[in-house]
């Protein structure tokens, strides 16, 4: 479920800026100028596919400390590009479509046509590219990449993509702010467990102190073995006996930034407490 909802997002977040980007082109009536966003797009992923082949390549070649190592630095790199994906967002996403459709249009008018590839390369490539950090994470924590893990991330992107041609083509209408609110928590949720798995790594290698070994036990309520434990264990770094040092950061890191959160919702989250209580 976690990589379903990494590649949809992801893959929505690219799907909305060429589909702005070819909007523009539309509407300035210089339909000809498509083919260097979609030379942009093709080039990315085809560099995206080669950058994901490089990865694989990379990990069987790797073993022992600098595996670790690299794991361990994926977890915090994967962690560090979802809080950034879900601030910037916040921030920019009402004026995506007003900030790039301008820019368009000022390329156009000038006639940089290059500047139009590297617009949509650079956004589709840089998509891509976290995506496969967070998939590599994924499959990190739980050892592998599996077929329905695959699976998911194929049903991701099929979904992002689909929204976004659903949207431009006007059959649905999805208010994307209140989508990328509720998605930015369970985000917020999966950089909370990268980190909890690369803090326990540096803990077992012994780069940090654990503090207090064992903060609680709660592998009999919940095991790590089984379904729902290895489940949150996988998507939002449960662990049923984990280090003082794990807790700590673990914690403090999802507080700080459902705080954040909520003060940035603060406005919305009223407005939507008031209209409940009058439906009521």
């Amino acid at each position: 479920m976690e990589t379903f909802l990494i590649v949809m997002r992801e893959s929505l977040e690219a799907s909305l800026l060429v589909g702005i980007l070819l909007t523009a082109i539309r509407k300035a009536g210089r339909p000809n100028d498509r083919k260097y966003v979609i030379a942009g797009v093709g080039t990315a992923l085809l560099l995206c596919v080669a950058v994901l082949a490089g990865s694989r390549d990379l990990v069987t070649t790797l073993s022992g400390p600098l595996r670790n190592e690299l794991d361990i630095l994926v977890f915090f790199l994967a962690a560090f590009f979802l809080t950034t994906m879900v601030v910037w967002m916040h921030y920019h996403g009402k004026d995506l479509s007003r900030q790039l459709s301008g820019r368009v249009n000022t390329l156009l008018d000038s006639g940089e046509h290059g500047a139009l590839f590297l617009l949509s390369f650079f956004g589709v490539f840089r998509e891509g590219l976290e995506t496969i950090l967070f998939l590599w994470g994924i499959a990190t924590q739980m050892g592998g990449a599996s077929l329905s893990e695959m699976l998911w991330g194929l049903g991701g992107l099929a979904a992002g993509i689909g929204i976004v041609v659903l949207l431009f083509r006007g059959l649905v209408r999805i208010p994307l702010h209140t989508f990328f609110s509720v998605t930015s928590i369970l985000l917020i949720l999966f950089a909370a467990g990268m980190i909890s798995a690369g803090v326990g790594r540096l803990v077992m290698i012994g780069a940090l102190p654990p503090l207090v070994s064992q903060v609680w036990d709660s592998s009999g309520l919940l095991s790590e073995h089984n379904l729902l434990g290895g489940f949150m264990a996988d998507f939002f770094g449960y662990r049923a006996r984990p280090s003082l040092t794990v807790v700590l950061t673990t914690f403090t890191y999802t507080i700080v930034m459902m705080l954040w959160w909520l003060r940035s919702h603060r406005d919305s989250l009223r407005e939507s407490t008031q209209a409940f209580r009058k439906g009521r």
